[in-house]
C-alpha cells in the first residue's frame, strides 16, 4: 500500500474511532441528563463531573467561606418594614450567637422589640453523632416556655430534645429519636413531637417494600412521638406510614411514588397538633398530623389507632395545623410544587400560576376550605417554599412567619399592622425565624 494511501486510511480510521467515542460519550451524557444520579455508575460520574464547576462556585460563594452564619439571610432592601401594633404580642424564637457559638432563645415583644427573658443553649451534653446536621445548623425550633420559665427545646434535625430550667441548665435530655419541625403540648402538658430514626453511621435509615417485579421501593419513615414533660421519656411512638397502612390507606404511602425522585420521603411529617378538649368533631387526646409530601392532614385517635378523617384538597405541601374553633382548623398552605427535572420530550402549556403562600381554614361541619386574607398575601408576595407558619389571634388578626423570606407579618381585614425582618448584628443581614411561637399573654 502506498504511504499516502496508508496515511489516508489511518486518518479515516482515527476519525471513525473518535466519532464512535464521541457517540458513546454523548449517549452517556444524554442518559445522565435524563436519569441524573439514578442512572448508574457512569451517569453518576458524568453528572458529578459536569456539575464540578457549579460545586466550585457554590463553595466559593458559600456563607461558610464568607464567615456568614448559615442562619443569616440578606436583608430585602425593597421590603418596607412597618409596626402599627397597639397591643402586646410576645414571640419566642432562637438566634445564633456567632461570637459565643451558642444559641440564644429570646422571648420578646413584637410591639416594641423589648426582650422579656432569654435562655442560652451550648453544645455541652448535645449529641450530633446520629445526624448529618451540626450544632450551628440545628436551630432550636418551636420552643415552649412553662410558667416557671423552664423551656422545652429540640435542636432541629438532631437527637436532642431537652428541658432547660430558668437559668438555662439542662434538666433532662433525650437522644433516642431525631427531632424535627414542631413541638406541641397536649392536655397534660406532655410534648408531641415529629421524629425519625437515628442515622446509622452516616446513612439515613429507610424502610422498603418489594414490588411484583422484585424491585425494592425504599422510603424514609416519620413518627409521632409523645414525650413526658418531667422526665423526657417516650410515652407514645407510632410510625405515620403504619398508621396509614393499618387504616387501609397504603395508597398514601406508596401510591404517589416516583422513581425519578431523589429523596424517598413520602410523608415528611411537619406538625402534630393535639386536641385539648372534646367537641362534636374530635375528642381530647386526638391529634392532627400534617404530611407535607402528601398534601394531607390526618385526624388520628392514638387510643384506638383509628384515622377519623383525611383532609386534602386545594392546598400543596402545607405546614402548621392549628385548631381555631370547635369545628375549624387552620393550615399554612405553602402552595409549592416539588419536582426533580423537566421532561425534555414534552411541549408544555402553562395552564395556571401559583401566586403566593396562603392560610386556609378547614370547616369540619361542611368540609369546606377557604382562603384567609388571601389578597394581602398576593399583594406582599408572601411565599415560602419550605417551613412557614401562622397563628390566628383572639382579636381576629393573623400572625404569619414566611420563613424562607425571613419576614414576619401581622394582618387583618384592613391590611398589614406589622411587617418586619429580624435584623442580625452583621450589617445587611437578618436572622431566619425558627418556627416562632406566639403568646398573646406572658406564660409566667
Amino acid at each position: 500500500m502506498r504511504p499516502s494511501l496508508f496515511k489516508t486510511v489511518q486518518l479515516l480510521s482515527f476519525l471513525v474511532v473518535i466519532l464512535f467515542a464521541l457517540s458513546v460519550y454523548s449517549f452517556f451524557v444524554y442518559d445522565a441528563a435524563q436519569k441524573g444520579t439514578n442512572g448508574g455508575f457512569m451517569a453518576k460520574s458524568l453528572t458529578y463531573f459536569a456539575n464540578f464547576p457549579r460545586l466550585i462556585k457554590t463553595v466559593l460563594t458559600s456563607k461558610e467561606v464568607s464567615n456568614i452564619p448559615v442562619t443569616y439571610l440578606q436583608l430585602d432592601d425593597s421590603f418596607k418594614e412597618e409596626n402599627h401594633l397597639t397591643y402586646d404580642l410576645f414571640a419566642l424564637n432562637s438566634f445564633w450567637n456567632r461570637n459565643k457559638n451558642e444559641w440564644d432563645i429570646k422571648l420578646f415583644n413584637l410591639k416594641n422589640d423589648a426582650v422579656i427573658y432569654q435562655w442560652h443553649l451550648s453544645k455541652i451534653d448535645l449529641d450530633f453523632s446520629t445526624t448529618s446536621f451540626n450544632f450551628a445548623n440545628a436551630a432550636p425550633r418551636n420552643c415552649i416556655v412553662f410558667p416557671n420559665k423552664s423551656l422545652i427545646i429540640s435542636a432541629d434535625e438532631s437527637a436532642n430534645l431537652m428541658r432547660l430550667d430558668s437559668n438555662s441548665n439542662i434538666l433532662w435530655i433525650d437522644h433516642t429519636h431525631i427531632y424535627h419541625h414542631s413541638l406541641n403540648l397536649d392536655a397534660d402538658s406532655n410534648v408531641w413531637a415529629c421524629t425519625s430514626d437515628l442515622n446509622v453511621g452516616d446513612k439515613i435509615p429507610v424502610k422498603g417494600i418489594a414490588t411484583i417485579s422484585g424491585d425494592i421501593y425504599p422510603y424514609q419513615d416519620n413518627y409521632i412521638t409523645l414525650i413526658d414533660k418531667n422526665s423526657g421519656k417516650t410515652l407514645f411512638h407510632k410510625s405515620v406510614t403504619d398508621i396509614l397502612i393499618e387504616n387501609k390507606y397504603s395508597n398514601f404511602v406508596y401510591g404517589f411514588s416516583d422513581p425519578d425522585r431523589i429523596n424517598h420521603d413520602p410523608i415528611h411529617l411537619n406538625d402534630v397538633e393535639p386536641v385539648l378538649k372534646d367537641t362534636k368533631y374530635w375528642k381530647k387526646g386526638d391529634v392532627f398530623i400534617s404530611s407535607r409530601h402528601r398534601s394531607l392532614v390526618i385526624l388520628y385517635r392514638p387510643s384506638t389507632n383509628k384515622i377519623l378523617r383525611l383532609i386534602y384538597g386545594d392546598f400543596l405541601n402545607q405546614h402548621d395545623i392549628d385548631i381555631t374553633s370547635d369545628q375549624e382548623i387552620s393550615l399554612f398552605n405553602n402552595n409549592f410544587i416539588h419536582y426533580e427535572k423537566d421532561n425534555s420530550n414534552s411541549v408544555c402549556t402553562v395552564i395556571d400560576t401559583l401566586q403566593s403562600s396562603e392560610v386556609m381554614i378547614y370547616n369540619m361541619q361542611d368540609s369546606t376550605l377557604t382562603k384567609h386574607f388571601n389578597s394581602f398575601f398576593i399583594q406582599e408576595n408572601i411565599s415560602t417554599a419550605t417551613q412557614g407558619m401562622c397563628t390566628l389571634l383572639s382579636n381576629g388578626d393573623l400572625f404569619i412567619e414566611s420563613q424562607n423570606q425571613g419576614k414576619l407579618f401581622v394582618l387583618n381585614n384592613q391590611g398589614f399592622v406589622y411587617k418586619k425582618m429580624l435584623h442580625a448584628p452583621l450589617k445587611g443581614y437578618a436572622h431566619y425565624p425558627n418556627w416562632i411561637r406566639i403568646y398573646e399573654h406572658l406564660p409566667f
